[in-house]
């Protein structure tokens, strides 16, 4: 158990470092109209936990400890799980010729993770960002929306580009891009709270300058915030870009970008389209009125 929780902290730690330069999103910091508990939220977030550390950890963490010890049950191990990656992952051939278990592997990838690494940070952004959608749709009604825009993910990758390589694609990011383009049409104009170290250290002498001179919106900011609040509309338009320059490399060469689909992630972005067929009719027409949420 003390060494699950030392990998544990040491994925963290990663996470940080990795947010000194790049915003880390952490929570919604807007006025939720509907203060509701975000069930269904925290049950995908436990059931995507709990698939990769009894189903898939074991095999992957156990069974590189043991290779490396020269132990051949260690190798069988690692064999497992690439296998059950390419039998649950989406390959565009279970759908194009019906084999294995087809079109099912749109669902079943979405609960898949490559390591501790990517299922926490895919946890991380469902957290900040599902939680005030599922409160504008509904618990079933999210959930619905969730696993469409994960299939919308998968699938539109391979629309956009058909000649990739047959490679298996897990990870939850095609649904939780749908989320956050989600949130970034229904609430534009929230605010997010982030890890962001570049933007915590600029912070500090804007503040302080604005208190010398006098400035009446920052005389009770504390000079110095471990987390900084950005708009959630430009917060989630940088993450938009950064899906779309590489999904153009990646439909003009038709090979994957750096391991990572983003065309999944654009297509799932893409897929926000789709929510005002799950909002909750008292907020849509909020909405169309121009309301706040």
């Amino acid at each position: 158990m003390l060494i699950f929780f030392i990998f544990l902290i040491t994925i963290l730690l990663t996470l940080i470092q990795g947010a000194i330069i790049f915003p880390l999103p952490i929570t919604d910091t807007g006025n939720v109209r509907y203060r509701s508990i975000p069930v269904m939220t925290l049950t995908l977030i436990l059931i995507n936990s709990l698939i990769f550390l009894f189903f898939q950890a074991p095999h992957f963490y156990q069974g590189l400890n043991m290779a490396e010890s020269g132990d051949m049950e260690g190798l069988n191990r690692l064999y497992q799980y690439v296998t059950d990656i390419w039998t649950y992952g989406y390959r565009g051939v279970f759908m194009r010729e019906g084999v294995s278990i087809g079109a099912f592997s749109t669902f079943t990838s979405m609960f898949m993770h490559g390591d501790m690494w990517h299922l926490l940070g895919n946890m991380i952004f469902l957290w900040a960002f599902g939680r005030r959608v599922e409160d504008a749709c509904g618990a079933w009604r999210f959930l619905l929306f969730y696993l469409v825009a994960g299939m919308v993910a998968n699938v539109g990758s391979e629309v956009l580009n058909p000649s990739m390589a047959d490679l298996p694609g897990i990870g939850a990011s095609g649904a939780i891009s749908g989320v956050m383009g989600a949130y970034l049409v229904l609430f534009p104009g929230a605010m997010v709270t982030c890890f962001w170290g570049i933007g915590i250290v600029l912070r500090f002498p804007v503040v302080v300058i604005m208190k010398m001179i006098g400035m009446e919106q920052v005389e009770k900011a504390p000079n110095w915030r471990w987390t900084i609040q950005l708009p959630g509309w430009l917060l989630l338009i940088y993450f938009l870009i950064k899906d779309t320059i590489p999904s153009l490399t990646v439909i003009q060469q038709g090979q994957d970008y750096g391991g990572v689909n983003n065309l999944a992630h654009l297509t799932g972005f893409l897929a926000a389209l789709f929510i005002f067929l799950y909002v909750r009719k008292d907020l849509l027409t909020r909405y169309i009125q121009g309301r706040r949420l």
